[in-house]
This record gives structure tokens, C-alpha cells and sequence, in this order.
């Protein structure tokens, strides 16, 4: 497999590397582009499996090669379950958690064995996300162990000048991003306001929505995000879930430090309220809980929503807001998405959904909404 960017840095194109590397597209914007696979198994790459392979990219410059090998969601399930709820927990974390360790045994094995003895240094920002690596260099490239202990074994490939800084980012100024985000806005002539440019993370096969989600939130902020990372932070738990208000607090001083601030929205769903979030490039972090039934519709309302008028399509939709009335939230199918627009005339709101690029942006009416809410709904600030 071809680790390294085929022309270098500067003259490899991002999407011919993805698409050598069997790629697909998981995010385009204006910014930012990205690309993502699950693997399950599939190769071996350095005497281990990557369970994900991800490309990020600027301009169609490729910034940084992560692969993620075995880790506290994606190895949950590779896990032989055992008798009991207890013993069935203690047995998964032990055994992801050695699952990382060799994995991680094995990468420093092999790139020992080519390149020589590497050397410590941190990567990211300072603080709970400052993380520890292991540094072999080779043509212009810095390849990055990082093994977290319980948590996931990852190799950041990236270049040389990008390890010598640490990995840090950029701070864009608050005056710089609510330009941007304002600029992000779009008005549509179906009555739509719906914001663009949102970053898409895939959170894979796993329970990984909060994490995912608030990494895309992050990142379309100015914050620099990691799906993984943000697990660790968030505690959590193998194979996923994670409650917001740990993540929330979790990621307020990774927030802060870029002059971010992570506030509560008022949970009633009111859509005057919430447009004066969204008419200014904001996005809303919201918690609901999923129903099978009005999730498969969302998606299958949105090939006759974008060619009927807005007048005729608030009428389509009166059955399901009186079908809202009936609707009953299962504790066990808890969720969080993005709120990225809404739409007065319908009284629908545009929901993201980190399960990849399909679901970007789906609506629903405000009545399914209210139902389906867990009355949490945050900002990221600046």
C-alpha cells in the first residue's frame, strides 16, 4: 500500500492518492476535503489491519494520512461475547485493549525494523488532546505512532515541516469565521435557509454519533477535530455511546482555546429561534431519538421534496405531522445530529447525520421534531 504521496507534498493530488488508496469521497467543502474507508479486516498494512483509512486535504493538497487500527469502537465487535452484562464488559475492554497494544506492538516492530529507532514527540494542540507519539522520518514524511492505552492505536502520516510544528493549527480570528459563516449561508427559492460548507465525518460502523458529531461542529468552527480523540475525551464507552453533556464538557476548554464558546440553545424547537442561529452561519448540535420508520421516510421524501412547490409540499407533509402526535421516543435508540436549516413556509428543519455523505442534509417537519427530542440543543460560538 502507498503510504507516502506518490509526486510529494506539494505536487501529489489528493484525490488520484485517494483513489489509488480505494478512497471513497466522505466531505467536500469550500475548505476542506476528505476521504474515508472502513476496512473491517480487509488488509494488512505494516503487520496489522487498519480498521480506517482517512485522507484530509486542502485544495486538493494532501495534508494528512491517518490510519486507525484496532480501537474501542471499531474492535468492539470482533469480540466474542460472554455470559453475563459484567463479565461481558470487563471481557471487551481487556481484549480491545490488547487488540491495541499488539496492533501497536506490531507497527513499531516493522517500522523499527526499516527505518531505524524513532523518537518521542507530542503532536496537537496543548492539554487533554496533546497526544504521544513515536517519529520515524522518511522522504519528507513523518510517520506517527500513537498508541492510547484502551482506546484506539493510530499512524499519522503527514509532512515533515507539519510534525516539526507539532501539528498545530492555525487560529482563525472571530472576526474571520463569522464572515465565513455568514458567507456559508444559503437562501433557496423553495423558502430553504440551510447552511453549507459543514464538514461530513462518517462515524462508521459503530456507536460514535456524538463524537462524530461534535467533531464535525468543531472543525466547521476552526477547531481542530478527531473522531477518535474526541471518544477518548468524551469517555466513550467500547463499541460507543457517549452522553452529550460529558462530551460538552469534555471539548469547552478545546473550544475555548481557540476562542470558541460551547452554549445550550433553548430546546423548543422554535424556529424563529433557531433561524437566528442558522441566518448567521451556525450550526445547532441536537439530540433526539431515532424512529426506524420516520428515518427511512426522511430519506426517501427527499426526490419528491425538491421538485414540488413549497405550498403544495407543506400539504404533503400535514399526514405526517398529525402521524408526530403517535410517535413514542425508545430509550435504547438515542442520537445525535447536526440542525443545519430550517424552512418557515414548511415548517421543516434540516438535520445532518454523520453516517456519510447521503445524509448531509435530510428535513423534517418541526411537529416529528418535538416528538422525537431529548431537549438538548448546544452551539459552538465564536
Amino acid at each position: 500500500m502507498l503510504l507516502l504521496p506518490p509526486g510529494g507534498w506539494e505536487r501529489t493530488s489528493a484525490k488520484a492518492w485517494a483513489e489509488s488508496l480505494d478512497l471513497p469521497v466522505e466531505s467536500e467543502t469550500k475548505y476542506q476535503s476528505s476521504y474515508r474507508s472502513y476496512l473491517a479486516n480487509k488488509k494488512e498494512i505494516l503487520g496489522a489491519n487498519p480498521r480506517s483509512i482517512a485522507l484530509l486535504a486542502t485544495d486538493d493538497h494532501p495534508d494528512q494520512l491517518t490510519l486507525i487500527f484496532a480501537n474501542k469502537g471499531d474492535s468492539a465487535g470482533e469480540i466474542q461475547p460472554t455470559h453475563g452484562k459484567a463479565a461481558y464488559v470487563a471481557t471487551l475492554e481487556k481484549s480491545v485493549e490488547k487488540l491495541i497494544a499488539r496492533d501497536a506492538d506490531l507497527i513499531r516492530e516493522r517500522l523499527t525494523a526499516m527505518l531505524g529507532k524513532p523518537r518521542r514527540q507530542g503532536f496537537g494542540d496543548f492539554g487533554k488532546t496533546r497526544e504521544s507519539a513515536e517519529r520515524w522520518d522518511a522522504s519528507g514524511t513523518a510517520l506517527l505512532l500513537i498508541e492510547q492505552k484502551g482506546e484506539y492505536t493510530a499512524l499519522r502520516i503527514l509532512p515533515t515541516a507539519t510534525a516539526d510544528a507539532g501539528g498545530l493549527s492555525m487560529r482563525i480570528t472571530d472576526s474571520q469565521l463569522r464572515d465565513r459563516m455568514k458567507g456559508n449561508v444559503v437562501h433557496r427559492d423553495n423558502g430553504d435557509l440551510v447552511i453549507a460548507n459543514i464538514p461530513m465525518i462518517d462515524q462508521g460502523p459503530k456507536g460514535f454519533c456524538v463524537p462524530a458529531t461534535y467533531a464535525r461542529a468543531l472543525i466547521y468552527s476552526g477547531v481542530p477535530a478527531d473522531l477518535y480523540l474526541l471518544a477518548l475525551l468524551g469517555k466513550t464507552g467500547v463499541g460507543g455511546g457517549t452522553y452529550v453533556s460529558s462530551m460538552e464538557n469534555s471539548v469547552r476548554a478545546l473550544a475555548a482555546s481557540y476562542g470558541r464558546t460551547i452554549g445550550s440553545v433553548s430546546p423548543n424547537l422554535d424556529l424563529p429561534k433557531l433561524e437566528s442561529y442558522f441566518i448567521r452561519g451556525i450550526p445547532l448540535t441536537w439530540a433526539m431519538f431515532v424512529d426506524e420508520g420516520v428515518n427511512r421516510d426522511l430519506s426517501l421524501r427527499l426526490r419528491e421534496r425538491s421538485k414540488t412547490e413549497p405550498e403544495a409540499w407543506s400539504n404533503v407533509l400535514e399526514p405526517k405531522r398529525k402521524a408526530a402526535r403517535t410517535l413514542r421516543k425508545n430509550p435504547m435508540n438515542g442520537h445525535v445530529c447536526l440542525l443545519i436549516g430550517c424552512n418557515r413556509k414548511t415548517g421543516e428543519l434540516a438535520t445532518s447525520d454523520s453516517w456519510g455523505p447521503e445524509f448531509a442534509e435530510r428535513w423534517i417537519t418541526v411537529e416529528e421534531a418535538r416528538a422525537l427530542s431529548q431537549s438538548d440543543l448546544g452551539a459552538i460560538v465564536p
